[in-house]
């Protein structure tokens, strides 16, 4: 986990090699002139000096040397690549750090993808994390605050925040829930997400999670707090609401009218995703009048063969569509794409042609599969997915009554949701003023304020007028 050549050069060799900074008997020999003996007299002078500063300041050409006076410290520096030096008579320790374990180099992000943009991505090092998001914040007021979290395996945990914009309350809150976990170890960003959000029960996530240090840098500048977790190349945002997780990085580098109409299909996509099957059941189970008699009677034809229910053939079709979504992750990525042109083509048109399903509820799956692609946080897209089958039984129970009220308990189930603090649904729920950034993007010169449900310290992020060229 160490450099040797670093030891080499920068420890053992200043310690072990004579010189100038490390040869000092303690005897200075000063000749002065008697003028009764007539001869010269050799006078002892003895020059007192503090070891323990003579090493931390001369002896070590080392930009990174600290001071250590529990155990404690120095097996956790040794456990992450230090070399600890001791001294005899001093009673302190000195911890150097020389790691040199092997790490990722910075990458384009996996998950994250976008076409205007920069293309950088977080890596499993903390301090590399850290220098990505000073990078692009470049300013004093970036505070980086270091925990440490598990008893055995000793994580490092980073907090970000920008000191003269982020709430306090805020600020404290993160690190107050961060300083009482009780845990032996901490692995992932995923494992300290379910230990400090507050709506762990019903799998809709409060917090947001990122591989790019651009959509954290930009969430900074709004007030919010980052938790960078060592070993793990995403962070976490907190806090987080509805509207971030339908928002893209793209959102930013794109002109107003495209983002906008972006945004506007990934709403579509958030309903389709989730109430799409139980609409398509609730219709041809309870409410066939509000079709046009000729669709009625093509879904009818395409079901005359179809010897199972309707409720059979769509939980059939989702459970496999699920499947080759599951199956396609998990295999060599050169297999994945045959995976997917098996699964969605030979599979599906097999199951038309042996009269299992109908060609009418393929095309709903496919859709339904295609809308929950468009959701850029996996996470939410998760939750829509599981909530999708609890509106499906709805549907198929009760029709449009059924999906009407789970729609009023998902909806409770919303706004009844906090994010440190924070209203999930805002700035829906909260009071409306100007200053609150709603679902569309806003122009450059436009956005003025911070989002006030956040309660930064500096609400104003620009002027009025910031197209001065022009005004």
């Amino acid at each position: 986990m160490v450099n040797s050549d670093l030891i080499n050069r920068f420890v053992l060799n200043p310690l072990m090699l004579r010189n100038d900074n490390n040869t000092f008997d303690g005897i200075l020999k000063q000749e002065t002139n008697s003028q009764l003996l007539k001869d010269t007299v050799s006078v002892k002078k003895v020059k007192k000096f503090d070891l323990e500063d003579y090493i931390y300041s001369n002896l070590m050409p080392q930009n990174n040397l600290s001071k250590v006076t529990q155990f404690s410290e120095i097996i956790d520096g040794i456990n992450s690549g230090n070399c600890a030096l001791f001294v005899d008579t001093v009673n302190i320790a000195f911890d150097i750090d020389v790691k040199g374990f092997k790490q990722r180099g910075i990458e384009s992000p996996n998950n994250e993808i976008i076409i205007k943009g920069p293309n950088e991505a977080f890596v499993e090092n903390i301090r590399t994390n850290t220098s990505l998001l000073r990078r692009i914040a470049n300013n004093e007021n970036l505070i980086i605050e270091n925990l440490t979290v598990g008893k055995i395996s000793r994580t490092k945990i980073a907090v970000c925040y920008m000191n003269d914009i982020a709430n306090p309350q805020l600020v404290n809150e993160v690190k107050y829930r961060l300083n009482n976990l009780e845990l032996d170890s901490l692995i992932s960003t995923g494992q300290l997400e379910q230990l400090i959000e507050e709506n762990e029960n019903n799998g809709i996530p409060t917090l947001l999670s990122t591989e790019r240090p651009d959509k954290c840098s930009k969430f900074l500048m709004q007030g919010r707090v980052i938790i960078l977790v060592n070993g793990n190349p995403y962070a976490l945002i907190a806090p987080a609401v509805l509207i971030d997780f339908l928002s893209s990085p793209e959102d930013t580098n794109l002109k107003v009218i495209f983002a906008n109409f972006l945004k506007a299909l990934r709403f579509l996509a958030y309903f389709i995703t989730l109430l799409g099957p139980s609409i398509f059941i609730a219709i041809t189970s309870f409410h066939q009048e509000i079709l046009p008699t000729e669709l009625l009677f093509s879904i009818l034809a395409s079901r005359e063969n179809v010897p199972f229910p309707i409720i059979f053939e769509l939980l059939l079709m989702e459970i496999s569509f699920e499947l080759i979504r599951e199956s396609g992750l998990r295999v060599p990525a050169p297999i994945g794409a045959t995976l997917g042109i098996v699964g969605a083509l030979i599979l599906g048109d097999a199951a038309v042609s042996a009269h299992i399903v109908s060609p009418i509820l393929i095309i709903i799956v496919a859709i339904t599969g295609l809308s929950s692609f468009a959701i850029p946080d996996f996470t939410f897209s998760f939750h829509l997915r599981i909530y999708r089958f609890i509106f499906i039984f709805l549907g198929y129970a009760a029709g449009f009554l059924g999906i009407g009220l789970g729609l009023f308990i998902y909806i409770n189930i919303l706004c009844s949701m906090k994010s440190f603090g924070v209203n999930f649904t805002s700035p829906f729920t909260s009071t409306l003023n100007l200053g609150d950034n709603g679902y569309f993007v806003r122009s450059a010169w436009k956005q003025e304020t911070r989002a006030s449900y956040i309660v930064p310290k500096k609400a104003q992020s620009q002027p009025k007028i910031s197209k001065k060229w022009k005004y």
